[in-house]
């Protein structure tokens, strides 16, 4: 039994240890819409999975006494854009991460933006319980945010990787 703890315990550190999470702590004024010129709005299909993951973070905020959040399309559109990327270069990171905030706040008046990624967690459950057990995911969980977006993707070998991002509006 205490083997088993030890083996379970090591298994969380080292998942915990693979994911990461970004977050804008200063609030800037939005860019008005029609002002610039960028790529308009893309919509995007959820699946279960992902629907899933953004119900159990809107259940966790509510547990936590925080407003719900709204899903916006376009969020998990660049959060899967965000995962193929991490999938084509093998690695979980925050790498374009400006550009991705700098189009929320174009074309979606976001005035604060935050992230977290991981990789290697086997069901939505299992990654939002991996991003409350960080200081830094949790706090983008229970940030003062108005909308999200998610994207679960699987690369070749199977393990999936997962990018929500929160904006406030």
């Amino acid at each position: 039994m205490k083997k088993s703890t030890s083996i379970l315990f090591a298994l969380i550190f080292s998942i915990t240890t693979l994911t990461s999470c970004s977050s804008d702590n200063e609030t800037v004024a939005p860019t008005a819409i029609g002002s610039v010129s960028v790529e308009s709005a893309k919509n995007y299909t959820h699946d279960s999975s992902e629907i899933e993951l953004l119900d159990l973070i809107n259940t966790y905020r509510v547990e936590h006494n925080l407003n719900t959040l709204s899903i916006i399309e376009h969020i998990s559109y660049k959060s899967s854009e965000h995962n193929a990327y991490m999938i084509a270069v093998n690695a979980v990171s925050h790498d374009g991460f400006t550009e991705r905030k700098t189009n929320f706040q174009q074309l979606l008046g976001a005035v604060r933006v935050g992230e977290n990624v991981a990789f290697g967690f086997s069901s939505p459950q299992a990654a939002l319980n991996g991003w409350i057990a960080s200081d830094g995911h949790r706090a983008n969980l229970e940030g003062d945010y108005t909308h999200f977006g998610v994207s679960i993707r699987i690369d070749a070998n199977g393990k999936k990787y997962y990018t929500n991002m929160f904006i406030k509006k």
